[in-house]
């Protein structure tokens, strides 16, 4: 059967105006904070680049205002709804990465989703987190 050409435009025309879902995620750290801290965050979509390449990063100097519980809250919009792992650390020294001292332990403040990490970073299967369409926030504990 031969669909009319008229026809075939206009359902092309509706695929494309058809609005892509869309999902935000938003990841509160804390809460050993300071003002003059960095803050990076990365999502990874898959095990292959956990912890090596990341999906979408972000990197925030801390609020001075941090009030009596020091958190900070960084989001990604327009994410493709699906499962992601974060990794997250606070650069208090400026300089780009996460330091490390003797026997490789971070010395700077570090964590994942769904926690874990004091010894040696999780599996990305144990750091999964759902993101839907829509709004989604976690939170991540410092270690």
């Amino acid at each position: 059967m031969q669909v009319p050409s008229n026809a075939l435009i206009l359902a092309t025309g509706l695929l494309l105006a058809a609005p892509a879902t869309a999902a935000t995620l938003a990841v509160e750290v804390g809460s050993d904070l300071k003002a003059g801290d960095h803050i990076a965050v990365a999502l990874y979509q898959d095990e292959a680049s956990w912890l090596n390449k990341a999906f979408r990063a972000s990197r925030v100097p801390v609020s001075e205002a941090l009030g009596p519980t020091p958190r900070q809250t960084l989001s990604f919009a327009d994410l493709p709804p699906g499962r992601y792992a974060v990794a997250v650390y606070v650069d208090r020294n400026g300089n780009g990465r996460l330091d490390r001292g003797m026997f490789g332990i971070p010395s700077e403040p570090y964590g994942f989703s769904n926690g874990g990490g004091r010894f040696g970073p999780p599996d990305f299967d144990a750091a999964l987190i759902d993101v839907v369409d829509g709004d989604t926030a976690i939170r991540i504990e410092l270690n």
